[in-house]
C-alpha cells in the first residue's frame, strides 16, 4: 500500500507539475511554432511573469492565481510592444518567414536576453525570494495534495484549452500573455525559487515540450507538458533531481528520430 500510494502520488503531482509546464510552454508554442520567431527570451519574459507575481503579492497581497491574470493583460502589452520593437520592420507584408528575418529575430531576441536578465539582476538582485501562499490541502483517500497546485493545474487547463478561440492574428501577444501567466503560476512551484536566472532553466523546458509536442500543435503543450512533468516527478524518486530533468529531456532523441512532427498527430 505504501508503495503505491508513492507512486500515485508521484504521477498525480507529476502531472499537476505538467500542466504548469504546459502553459509557460504553450506561449512559446503559438510565437515559435505558429509564427515561427524564434523567442530566445522566452524564459526571460517567464521571470518577468515570475517577479510580477511576486512584486502584487508583496505589495497588493494578490495569491498567484490572481496575479496570472494581471500577469497575462501586462503580456499583451508586452507582445505588441516586442512586436513592434523587434519584429514590425522585417515581418511586416511577409506571407511567411524567410532565412533572413529567421536570423535577424533569432539575434534581436537573443540580444534582448541577455539585456533582460542582466537588468533584473540590476533591479532585483540576485537574491532567491518566493511567495509563501497554502490555501490547505485536499484528501483524496490516502493522498494529500496541495490546494494551490491543483487551482493552479486547473486554471492552466483552462488556459490552454481557451487560447484556442482567441487565435487569429495576435498569435505573439497571446503568446506573451500566456508566457507571463504561466511564469506566475508557476511560482506555486518555486515558492523560494525566483531569480533573475530562472530563465536559463524553463526556457529549455519549454522548448522541449513543444517539441515533443510538435511545434503548431495546441494540444502538443499539454501533452508535452504532461509527459515532461510525469517523468521528472516519477524519476525524482529513484535519482537525483538534475538527473531527472537530464533523462527527461532525452526524450527528444527518439521523438525526433521515430516521429519528429511531434507525439500529437
Amino acid at each position: 500500500m505504501v508503495a503505491l500510494a508513492v507512486i500515485l502520488s508521484d504521477l498525480l503531482f507529476g502531472i499537476m507539475l505538467g500542466c504548469v509546464f504546459a502553459v509557460v510552454a504553450h506561449g512559446l508554442n503559438l510565437i515559435w511554432g505558429v509564427v515561427k520567431v524564434v523567442n530566445i527570451a522566452h524564459g526571460e519574459f517567464i521571470m518577468l511573469g515570475a517577479y510580477g507575481a511576486y512584486f502584487l503579492n508583496v505589495f497588493g497581497g494578490f495569491n498567484p492565481l490572481l496575479s496570472a491574470v494581471v500577469d497575462g493583460a501586462l503580456g499583451i502589452f508586452v507582445g505588441y510592444a516586442f512586436y513592434f520593437s523587434f519584429l514590425h520592420r522585417e515581418l511586416r507584408g511577409k506571407e511567411r518567414i524567410t532565412q533572413r528575418s529567421e536570423m535577424v529575430t533569432l539575434v534581436s531576441t537573443f540580444g534582448l536576453s541577455l539585456f533582460m536578465s542582466n537588468l533584473a539582476v540590476v533591479a532585483f538582485t540576485g537574491d532567491f525570494v518566493g511567495i509563501n501562499w497554502s490555501p490547505g490541502t485536499v484528501a483524496l483517500g490516502f493522498l494529500e495534495l496541495p490546494l494551490g497546485a491543483l487551482y493552479v493545474t486547473i486554471l492552466a487547463v483552462l488556459i490552454i484549452s481557451t487560447s484556442v478561440v482567441f487565435l487569429d492574428r495576435t498569435y505573439i501577444a497571446l503568446g506573451f500573455s500566456i508566457t507571463m501567466a504561466g511564469g506566475a503560476l508557476l511560482t506555486v512551484w518555486i515558492p523560494t525559487g525566483i531569480n533573475p536566472y530562472m530563465g536559463a532553466l524553463y526556457a529549455p523546458i519549454s522548448f522541449v515540450i513543444v517539441v515533443l509536442g510538435g511545434p503548431g500543435k495546441m494540444l502538443g503543450s499539454l501533452l508535452g507538458g504532461l509527459t515532461l512533468g510525469v517523468v521528472i516527478d516519477v524519476l525524482q524518486a529513484f535519482v537525483p533531481v538534475s538527473l531527472a530533468y537530464a533523462v527527461a529531456f532525452l526524450l527528444l532523441i527518439p521523438v525526433l528520430l521515430f516521429r519528429p512532427e511531434g507525439i500529437v498527430k
